[in-house]
């Protein structure tokens, strides 16, 4: 992945429309991406908030994405004063329900979470709320607005539709295209399937060979089911994945099977800085940054507006940004990567 070579020619120009998308809403270095809620620079010493007890509890440690958001939200809790702890619920639901209802014992204002399965959580939601602590879910598009003071997330089906978009424009309306899913059930993988069934439809040229959903987000995993894949079906020109760490293990699957990188289209999600350097050298074609040092970043001040006004937005839809191998230089220089603060970490 450090091959950072340039000037590449892939097959399929990149779409003006695709050129031009800063897509709604969302998550690092090379990390993820930013702007947004970056009105968080230096301390509120004299927030009307400080002291408040905040728990935070992101879905597992092992994916980047997870621990940009808990240290967004952290560290703008630290600007204004809060009390702010953490955990990980490590993929397991029963593991995270129990850290939050533990954590609820010892009386937070307020808790900020990604559900594992939000289904699992709702009684611990119930909890909350009649305890009158607030709860702001993150990136979790189906929260129970009964339960949830606010959720703060991504569009997951328009970033599917972007990444299914793009994979028709780059092999120009025809060709094979594989799919590689997450976590059956999470409520990112399941958006993302949908609508990656819904626009690939509509280009009669392309067959879709729909993939496993392989149980988690791993290089691993993604190389292996990568493998079976292409061993099934050697002319397929190309492979959405659900996120960066599975496409990052297809990269080594589609060299593995002696097929050239630049024969070979990859569309990922994430935007950690593996996958970035991985795009701008052409490996991986396109990915979708969702940027969750900044996610977590409007999570605190979502939650601030709730703590200082009593109210506030049912729903924040957070900015994502779209990088490909053509337009990954100028993306870096916009969003300050590889400056002193990257606006998207």
């Amino acid at each position: 992945m450090e091959d950072l070579r340039r000037g590449r020619k892939r097959p399929g120009s990149l779409p003006l429309a695709i050129v031009a998308i800063v897509v709604l809403a969302l998550a690092g270095g090379l990390t993820a991406c930013g702007g947004g809620d970056d009105n968080s620079s230096s301390g509120d010493s004299g927030s009307s908030t400080a002291g408040k007890k905040v728990y935070l509890n992101a879905y597992a440690s092992v994916i980047q994405y997870f621990k940009d958001w808990e240290a967004g939200a952290t560290n703008r809790g630290d600007q204004l004063g809060w009390d702010v702890t953490g955990e990980f619920g490590n993929v397991t639901p029963e593991q995270q329900v129990q850290q939050v209802q533990n954590a609820l014992v010892k009386q937070p204002d307020a808790i900020i979470v990604t559900p594992i399965d939000e289904e699992s959580l709702n009684p611990v939601f119930q909890q909350a709320k009649d305890q009158g602590v607030k709860v702001i879910t993150v990136g979790a598009t189906s929260s129970n607005p009964d339960l949830v003071t606010s959720f703060v997330a991504r569009d997951n089906t328009q970033i599917g539709v972007d990444k299914a978009q793009y994979m028709i424009d780059a092999l120009h309306g025809h060709g094979k295209v594989g799919i590689v899913h997450g976590i059956r059930g999470l409520t990112f993988s399941e958006d993302m399937a949908k609508a990656y069934q819904e626009t690939l439809a509509k280009a009669p040229g392309i067959t879709v060979v729909d993939g496993p959903f392989t149980g988690g987000f791993s290089a691993d995993l993604g190389l292996d089911a990568t493998a079976n894949l292409l061993s099934a079906n050697p002319d397929m020109n190309g492979i959405i994945y659900d996120n960066d760490d599975l496409a990052l293990g297809g990269v080594q699957a589609v060299k593995n099977a002696g097929i050239p990188l630049d024969q070979f289209q990859i569309v990922g999600t994430d935007g950690g800085t593996p996958a970035l350097k991985a795009v701008e050298a052409g490996d991986i074609d396109m990915t979708v940054a969702l940027c969750g040092y900044r996610e977590g970043t409007s999570a605190a001040n979502t939650l601030n507006e709730f703590f200082e006004n009593g109210s506030g937005p049912a729903r924040v839809v957070s900015p994502v940004e779209i990088f490909t191998t053509a337009n990954a230089q100028q993306k870096f220089a916009e969003l300050g990567i590889g400056k002193t603060r990257e606006k998207c970490n």
